[in-house]
């Protein structure tokens, strides 16, 4: 009787009308434009975040004489330098237009969120990717250079640790994604109220 009760209950819940955030062009100019604030900050971190160990690779490309060495620390550069290009050229912020009326306004405010979910939600092909060969590269000339009971601690240590960031990356950008579809889900909402 209880669960008859419950699920009763539950149907007229559901179906009440569901009213629509309401919000003025004004509002969503003021949400846009954070929002472009916040992919800017993003974006210059990463870019710094990645010109610092492209620095550090620079000078141990410079200083080794080992050619294993070399390659992987020039990988590692090529990955970080693909990971920085494709973020901008994907990731950047663009700007809310003057001229646009409410709805345009929530369209184009959207279609940004929806945009930088999916370069957030995909980070593996683009991110993580291209830093892995450079990666495995220096594992492998880490683990020639040390003497052999040596160089397997120190390889599944340091292959540990890179896991572990890579998927603290990956989670933390799927956290991301779903902040940013939740946005969506409201801005749907507000368009679907009008």
């Amino acid at each position: 009787m209880n669960e008859l009760h419950n699920n009763q209950s539950q149907q007229l819940w559901q179906s009440q009308p569901v009213e629509g955030i309401q919000m003025s062009a004004e509002a969503i100019r003021k949400r846009a434009g954070k929002f472009e604030r916040t992919i800017l900050w993003r974006n210059r971190r990463e870019y710094v975040g990645a010109l610092i160990p492209a620095v550090l690779f620079a000078f141990l490309f410079v200083r080794t004489h080992d050619i294993l060495f070399r390659i992987a620390f020039g990988t590692l550069i090529a990955g970080l330098a693909f990971m920085v290009f494709h973020l901008h050229h994907k990731g950047s912020a663009r700007t809310l237009p003057e001229t646009l009326g409410a709805s345009t306004c929530v369209q184009f405010f959207r279609g940004e969120l929806e945009r930088q979910r999916d370069l957030v939600a995909n980070v593996w092909p683009w991110y993580l990717a291209p830093l892995v060969p450079g990666f495995v590269l220096y594992t492998a000339a880490y683990g020639r250079a040390l003497p052999y009971p040596v160089n397997l601690g120190g390889m599944a240590l340091l292959d540990g640790i890179v896991a572990a960031i890579f998927f603290f990356i990956w989670k933390l950008n799927q956290r991301a994604a779903g902040s940013l579809q939740r946005l969506i889900d409201e801005l749907y909402a507000t368009e679907n109220s009008r």
